[in-house]
């Protein structure tokens, strides 16, 4: 597992390009830029006005900015991220935190999140939990989730070719061809995680054991077979 330090490292170093980053990441693999990804991913998610939304991983605040209107003024959303440098970002794009703004950014640990039990009525998370532990970071997402609560979560899916050797042999070509094969920072954040990412049945073991049921899966194809597939999941929280 990634050390946070290489997390904040890596995330400190892509914060003024990221949203390009994924842009050009997400139509290579995906071919839908990570703006259209955002928007079809929060088409899936069960909001309503006045609802507290969690966002984990919010990086630079694209999905709180997204809410804003369908949360509504009554209700209220959190972006959290661990890394200071791309909360800055958010906040350069127009999201404050403090005051009377409706979203609230807070620099935190999705694995030790700084709120009390069944404080949430949504929890989501794009493009993050292959950085994390897993089993950990869907704990403390029930742990504040209110019975009866939702958890939405997109990121990228294994495959049976990505456990192969040949998936392994691919993983190192892409990292060459995006220069993240050395010393960078986010290269090893990327090599830890390849071993983080999960299949559809790894995840809903994962998420029954944690007490959620009601789960939806959505596959988003790659362009190339050797390619890793897309995956938005959406489960809700029992009242045990």
């Amino acid at each position: 597992m990634t050390s946070d330090n290489v997390i904040v490292q890596a995330f400190t170093e892509m914060a003024p390009q990221y949203e390009d980053t994924m842009n050009r990441e997400l139509e290579q693999y995906w071919g839908i830029s990570y703006h259209t990804f955002i928007e079809r991913f929060l088409e899936q998610v069960p909001i309503t006005a006045g609802d507290a939304i969690l966002d984990v991983a919010t990086g630079t605040a694209r999905i709180p900015r997204a809410l804003r209107d369908r949360v509504g003024a009554d209700g209220c959303i959190v972006g959290l991220d661990i890394t200071p440098a791309m909360l800055a970002r958010g906040r350069a794009h127009g999201v404050a935190d403090g005051g009377r703004a409706a979203v609230h950014l807070v620099c935190g640990s999705a694995l030790e999140l700084p709120f009390g039990d069944a404080t949430y009525d949504g929890v989501v998370c794009a493009l993050g939990t292959h950085h994390m532990d897993v089993p950990r970071m869907v704990a403390e997402m029930r742990r504040v989730l209110r019975p009866g609560g939702w958890l939405a979560l997109a990121d990228v899916g294994a495959t049976w070719f990505w456990r192969s050797v040949f998936g392994r042999l691919l993983l190192w070509i892409l990292m060459v061809q995006y220069g993240l094969e050395h010393r960078s920072a986010r290269g090893k954040a990327e090599r830890d995680a390849f071993a983080n990412v999960r299949t559809v049945s790894e995840w809903e073991a994962l998420l029954e054991e944690h007490c959620f049921g009601a789960m939806r899966v959505q596959e988003v194809r790659a362009r190339r077979p050797w390619y890793p597939c897309g995956l938005v999941i959406v489960a809700v929280a029992s009242g045990a």
